[in-house]
């Protein structure tokens, strides 16, 4: 008869050592001082992160709200001159009519087909709505011009029956980020860009017409 003898490997077998080092490696898992490490440092980090989160976020709302700006003026410019009507970028709180609330809730841009200074329904062209708590002031020139913006057929920018120089401001009442303000600027001869950010402290003033 034979018998079969299995092996056990001695406590002193270099392999088995290593075996059962790596066994009790996996299965020791974090001890409560590592955890409390690395919940710290994630800490940290989050409120290093969230300052620069906050600032890039809002920078972006005020280009975003600036550009639409942008687009609707040269929307407006646009119309006027393809259909040779007169046509206006104007404040509207409900985005079927013009209004003269201070800042804006939001605007249309209408083409004055009948003439009667007034946006109907099938006269809007496009509608925007701008959401609190970004801003949108506008300056002397184009309140005083029942706040709005008129370009005629030859693609001008009129306050009444004079040409139009004004801006409109973008503006978050924060200070992160410094920059502010956002202005839209209207030249005379109805060219419009945004200008350099601002620094206006986080406040959210009227902006000049120049």
């Amino acid at each position: 008869m034979r018998v079969l003898c299995r092996h056990t490997p001695s406590s002193t077998d270099p392999q088995a050592r290593a075996s059962r080092a790596l066994r009790r490696g996996l299965s020791r898992g974090f001890t409560l001082v590592e955890l409390a490490i690395t919940v710290t440092v994630l800490v940290v980090l989050l409120g290093l992160s969230a300052p620069l989160f906050t600032g890039m976020t809002n920078g972006n709302r005020l280009t975003g709200n600036a550009n639409e700006l942008v687009a609707a003026v040269l929307i407006a410019r646009s119309e006027a001159i393809r259909g040779n009507v007169r046509t206006s970028l104007c404040q509207s709180a409900d985005g079927a009519s013009c209004s003269n609330a201070s800042p804006w809730q939001g605007w249309i841009v209408f083409a004055d087909a009948n003439g009667n200074n007034t946006a109907e329904a099938d006269e809007i062209v496009r509608a925007g709505v701008i959401e609190a708590p970004v801003q949108v002031l506008s300056s002397p020139s184009v309140t005083n011009a029942n706040t709005r913006i008129t370009f005629r057929a030859d693609g001008l920018a009129y306050a009444g029956n004079n040409l139009l120089e004004g801006n409109l401001r973008v503006c978050l009442p924060v200070t992160n980020p410094a920059l502010n303000v956002r202005d839209v600027n209207i030249a005379i001869g109805g060219r419009v860009a945004v200008r350099a950010p601002i620094d206006a402290g986080g406040n959210c003033n009227v902006p000049g017409n120049l």
